[in-house]
């Protein structure tokens, strides 16, 4: 009675096993990037989908850079292991704002297998991949037409929100608006930021009495920035704002600024390390008379900006210091440091950190007096501290089946 039983179990195992065997025979490739996983295992399923990257042939690390006009840019970089080490290849695919997820998908898809075929050309798993080319007909003007830019590399973008949140004893109602112009060319990049922010929050106490608390924002944030070498850039900052948060009815600021890359700005996707310098003009009126007893002032402030950023195959991390005083008293300060890192650290273990501390003596538009209950109950309006930090960390480690080429998307 139990011969089909253990019949079938040693079916199962063979079947296990000759499968445990055809996997491990196929190209392992690891990929690390922001991207939709699932349709690369279904598309390019003539490979191992490794877990860890030290067991895999290929490994694929995609940085993705965000542009100022809603596009990004994919960098791909592929890297040999074991039998293919030395094999490497290195290329960008940039993606429209207009694109929706699944051309994103698609466009990517077809490139890393475009870029794998190239990879493989010249090792013994090139039969591995193949190239299919469409051969199009010759394109009518009207195709021809609309390859032409006649918004000459201008990109705009108009936003708004509006949200609503009542309970029994709370209700918030914030409306946001916005818009962005920009252009970016290799030599040129310029941009115009108007937005506006308002905020009504309502707590009802238990004598029935209710708080009542308006913010409004209104800022507008414009820049020049030249590239004058692979290395220097220069830039025009100009900003105007008015917020009842910051108790400041109407204020202006305009800054030159340098920056040097001590890395060639070509490499950017993978490692920077930079120093701006702005030094600019900053005039306020007030809504309330301030701490220092002012009720519109002019000053001359400059700051300091130093950040490292490292993406590798290993993780990637950030390190920034930066620094500001006004010229004419230089108590009145801050300082900012952060940092994050993800870094792998062993096989399927990652360790993630980040945080910030700064030092804040800068507070030149805080009102005088104390502040209302329903300000420091309702986050209404900024309140006087000298120093503000935030810390978070983790780890995450993987395990198991170092290959997983299986999709099953039910539930």
């Amino acid at each position: 009675m139990r011969r089909p039983q253990i019949t079938t179990a040693v079916f199962t195992f063979f079947v296990l096993f000759a499968t445990s065997l055809t996997a491990q025979n196929r190209l392992n490739l690891f990929t690390d990037c922001e991207c939709n996983k699932t349709i690369l295992k279904q598309e390019i399923n003539y490979v191992n989908h490794a877990l860890d990257p030290a067991a895999a042939q290929i490994n694929l690390f995609i940085v993705t850079n965000y542009l100022s006009n809603g596009g990004k840019v994919f960098n791909l970089s592929f890297k040999g292991q074991h039998e293919l080490s030395g094999n490497q290849l290195s290329f960008k695919v940039p993606i429209t704002a207009v694109m929706t997820g699944l051309e994103v998908d698609e466009e990517l898809t077809k490139r890393i297998k475009l870029g794998l075929a190239g990879f493989l050309a010249g090792t013994p798993y090139a039969a591995l991949a193949d190239v299919k080319v469409d051969v199009e007909e010759e394109q009518s003007v009207e195709t021809n037409d609309r390859n032409i830019d006649h918004w000459n590399n201008w990109i705009f973008d108009v936003n708004a929100s509006f949200n609503t949140d009542k309970e029994s004893q709370r209700g918030r109602t914030d409306l946001r608006l916005g818009f962005e112009a920009d252009r970016t060319t290799p030599e040129l990049r310029i941009r115009f930021r108007p937005d506006y922010f308002y905020r009504k929050q309502t707590i009802t106490q238990s004598d029935g009495t209710e708080l009542v608390s308006f913010r409004q924002d209104i800022w507008m944030n414009a820049s020049v920035v030249k590239s004058i070498s692979d290395h220097f850039s220069v830039g025009f900052f100009n900003s105007m704002s008015s917020s009842t948060f910051r108790n400041i009815d109407y204020g202006v600021w305009i800054a030159p600024a340098i920056e040097y890359n001590f890395f060639n700005y070509a490499e950017v996707p993978f490692k920077e390390f930079t120093v701006a310098y702005r030094l600019g003009w900053t005039h306020n009126d007030y809504s309330e008379e301030t701490i220092f007893l002012q009720t519109e002032e002019t000053l001359i402030r400059q700051v300091l900006d130093v950040d490292l950023r490292l993406r590798q195959r290993w993780g990637q991390i950030f390190a920034g210091i930066s620094g500001g005083n006004y010229m004419n008293d230089f108590s009145k300060n801050r300082l900012s440091l952060s940092g994050r890192a993800n870094v792998r650290l062993i096989k399927g273990l990652s360790f993630n950190v980040g945080g910030s501390y700064e030092i804040i003596n800068d507070q030149i538009s805080l009102p005088r007096g104390e502040a209302s209950v329903e300000d420091i109950l309702l986050g209404q309006s900024q309140l006087a501290t000298n120093f503000e930090a935030d810390l978070s960390f983790g780890l995450s480690y993987t395990f198991g089946s170092l290959y997983n080429n299986v999709i099953n998307t039910r539930l």
